[in-house]
């Protein structure tokens, strides 16, 4: 990966970016597209062998769901035999009957898992449809030109939709999907940044491209999900996974915005008005001196990497891959 810059492209002002269509830069620089190669280097190093184990727990997972749920199907009267288990497991007081219970229920979940993503897959896209605003050229055009720019890097080949809607006080974003269509949010307090008191737009840009970075590597598709989906009801081994996701997606967002990304993450931590007097440096230096056993459970059980070790991945010069644990 090439050495970063903070202030390598110059971003131009809004008023010009009108003169031009999609996937066109406006002078006086037009930046190339990303290889390929180099934006699956910026892969994190763990995240595909996670990956692939997640998808085995996935397979055998559904196997022993469908082996379970057809077995119920092959019985004489499966109706009366539902009922009978049923009564079996409320009469009883046993543990035995409370864990066939439990089983039967995980198996259910398992079993009817590709309809549950489905459906909270559509729901969410609703939702965002109703309540949130859609990004375009007369609104908020510095954030579309922007998203435009990100398409064209990576060599998508559709402009992802990007949404703002507020939040009540959260500074977050996430990308998502539904069939045929992958989208962007932002909330609204992180956008503030750019509008209101700083003018400054990196740090949406960065969180931007972050959620670019999910949505070029797949992981808001349905089948993405739907093979991770039971490996990610596993305590630890789900989060891990998460992590190594959002590591990745850290560094094709370094890759987009040519920064670092540092301090503009740190609109995430100290909030959208004091972010810009945070010392980064001394930060990571505070930090050493207050882990211990329960800041590890905690990074442990995060889908997202706490944010000293975040921080300490954004910063690192050589860009290694991120700390799991």
């Amino acid at each position: 990966m090439q050495q970063l810059q903070p202030n390598m492209y110059q971003q131009p002002q809004p008023q010009q970016y009108n003169q031009y269509p999609e996937f066109q830069q406006p002078p006086p620089y037009i930046r190339p597209p990303i290889s390929k190669t180099a934006i699956n280097n910026a892969r994190h190093k763990a995240e595909r062998p996670l990956h692939i184990m997640c998808i085995v727990i996935g397979i055998v997972a559904a196997l022993l769901a469908a082996e379970w749920f057809f077995s119920l199907g092959s019985s004489e009267n499966t109706i009366d035999a539902l009922q009978q288990a049923n009564a079996v497991v409320g009469a009883a007081e046993d543990e035995d009957a409370e864990a066939d219970r439990s089983y039967a229920n995980l198996m259910l979940l398992i079993f009817f898992s590709p309809l549950i993503i489905f459906f909270s897959m559509q729901y969410w896209y609703a939702l965002t449809k109703a309540y949130a605003i859609r990004v375009t050229q007369r609104n908020f055009p510095e954030i579309y030109y922007k998203s435009v720019e990100y398409a064209r890097l990576l060599g998508l080949k559709k402009v992802p939709p990007v949404y703002i809607e507020q939040q009540n006080g959260v500074i977050n974003a996430f990308a998502a999907a539904v069939f045929g269509k992958r989208y962007a949010m932002l909330n609204a307090e992180l956008v503030d940044v750019a509008y209101m008191e700083h003018k400054d737009f990196e740090p949406v840009y960065f969180v931007l491209a972050h959620e670019f970075g999910h949505i070029y590597f797949g992981h808001v598709t349905f089948w993405h999900n739907l093979w991770v989906y039971v490996a990610h009801l596993i305590p630890v081994i789900g989060s891990i996974h998460s992590r190594a996701r959002e590591y990745s997606c850290d560094r094709v967002a370094q890759l987009l915005t040519e920064r670092y990304g540092a301090q503009e993450f740190m609109v995430v931590t100290a909030g959208r008005h004091l972010y810009k007097y945070v010392d980064v440096d001394d930060y990571l230096q505070s930090v050493k001196y207050e882990g211990g056993f329960g800041v590890r459970m905690v990074n442990l059980l995060a889908s997202h990497p706490i944010t000293p070790k975040r921080i300490a991945a954004l910063a690192d010069p050589q860009l290694k891959s991120g700390k799991l644990l």
